[in-house]
């Protein structure tokens, strides 16, 4: 199967288990070729090498090495992926992008190595989600950070990178992507509990955007405006992103 046998997969998370089924729904081709970057434990990539396709995982930290065998690379995501332009047919980035100094030069090492037509998949935590707005409103921090990082050193998981949609969207156009679909992984119940506070949001943000004079910045900020008030981006835990490469 491509990775070692030796040791179990560990099973998939719910925002990994929502990336299975964003994939699903692209009808890959069989054997397409897949980098999950990065893999962390493994399960990912384990779970789509399951399902025939040609993946590699890739990671700074070598936890699935025992897993994936030759079929984890390590790599830091920060700097040059060690893969050649157009390798890939697919890339999936969970929750990785929001623990990276450098998200600018990975998302266009992202396009480098993607085919042409190629699809980034990417997870983040959901930081205008109507819960995390109120947080921050309250305290000026997001509900998925809810206080100060240790600053003792830094950390490869620490959430240095935390971004808005917009600022998402904004990464992604000027990087060489397309955003296609804008989504969720799951909701908590908790999150409907806030949903009286949406109409008040949304009076504010169009009185916001309505200062923009250029006409095609108003139709880029009515897309930005319909998308921060859908239920993925309204309730969502963490964004679920798909891109194409152009």
């Amino acid at each position: 199967m491509g990775y070692s046998a030796a040791f179990m997969p560990p099973s998939c998370s719910v925002i990994q288990e929502a990336v299975l089924r964003r994939l699903a729904a692209l009808g890959l081709a069989p054997a397409s070729s897949i980098l999950d970057a990065p893999c962390g434990a493994g399960a990912l990539t384990s779970a789509l090498l399951a399902q025939g396709h040609d993946v590699l995982g890739a990671d700074l930290a070598p936890e699935a090495m025992a897993v994936l065998g030759e079929r984890f690379h390590p790599a830091d995501l920060n700097g040059p992926l060690p893969w050649s332009d157009a390798s890939f047919d697919v890339l999936c980035s969970v929750e990785g992008i929001e623990h990276l100094e450098s998200p600018f030069a990975f998302l266009r090492e992202a396009r480098r190595v993607l085919k042409p037509g190629g699809i980034l998949v990417a997870t983040t935590p959901n930081t205008v989600s109507l819960r995390s707005r109120v947080r921050f409103f309250g305290s000026g921090f997001y509900h998925r950070d809810p206080s100060p990082l240790n600053e003792s050193e830094r950390h490869p998981l620490h959430h240095i990178g935390l971004r808005t949609f917009p600022e998402l969207r904004y990464m992604l156009h000027t990087s060489g992507f397309r955003l296609r679909t804008v989504g969720h992984t799951h909701i908590k119940p908790v999150s409907f509990l806030y949903l009286g506070l949406a109409p008040w949001m949304a009076i504010y943000t169009l009185v916001a955007f309505r200062k923009e004079k250029d006409e095609a910045q108003r139709r880029r900020n009515r897309d930005v405006r319909r998308a921060l008030f859908s239920r993925s981006l309204l309730l969502g835990e963490n964004l679920l992103l798909e891109a194409v490469r152009e």
